[in-house]
């Protein structure tokens, strides 16, 4: 048997030892051949989804969150700070700003706290958001719709006042009484709203329970 074995393992090396080099190119071209038919093959099944251009009513409304820290003791006037969209925003059952998007915003006033129960304030304003297809949205603090296709909303911005915690030996001390300045933790919320009506690309469908348009 292992004379056999032998025997067929020399017959195999002395056909390969006969192949010409250009026997093996031939090889060699149709595997990579057979490997591009393969790839195109898979990227002709794969399904893919075009993209539908959605419309973003102006006025829609967008929950976002701090993602850091704001002290009316220590922010200054045109600071840019970050936020986050806390829920997916959908238009026509389509999301068209995804949960955790980033965005933009800024310090518009600074109040800080001081004496005779002077409380600290923030005015913030909150710029624009990414939709689902990088494009930039415009945020304002108008509920309504704006005439977006005409107007520009307002930047949206809040302001947040600190108040001084007094007690009832407080009230009759109140010139002596330092107020308290605003700290807003990453955890705080708004609710912004787009500032006009744009268009997004939009390549996922909302489930039916978010369906907002």
């Amino acid at each position: 048997m292992g004379t056999s074995m032998a025997r067929n393992t020399g017959d195999l090396a002395d056909k390969s030892a006969l192949r010409s080099p250009r026997d093996h190119e031939i090889d060699r071209v149709g595997r990579h051949a057979l490997a591009a038919l393969l790839t195109i093959f898979l990227l002709i099944a794969r399904p893919v989804m075009a993209a539908t251009r959605v419309t973003i009513p102006g006025g829609t409304p967008v929950a976002v969150s701090l993602v850091q820290k704001l002290d009316s003791g220590t922010a200054k006037v045109g600071d840019i700070f970050n936020f986050a969209v806390d829920a997916d925003v959908t238009a026509n059952g389509w999301i068209v700003i995804p949960k955790g998007a980033g965005g933009q915003g800024e310090v518009v006033s600074v109040d800080r706290a001081g004496g005779n129960g002077h409380s600290g304030s923030l005015g913030l304003k909150f710029d624009f958001v990414y939709a689902v297809d990088g494009e930039k949205v415009r945020l304002s603090n108008a509920s309504g719709n704006v005439r977006g296709e005409q107007k520009t909303g307002a930047a949206s911005t809040a302001t947040i006042v600190g108040y001084a915690t007094l007690g009832l030996g407080g009230l009759f001390f109140h010139n002596w009484v330092k107020g308290r300045n605003v700290v807003l933790a990453p955890s705080k919320t708004f609710t912004a709203f787009v500032s006009r009506t744009v268009h997004v690309m939009a390549m996922q469908r909302a489930p039916s329970s978010q369906y907002a348009h």
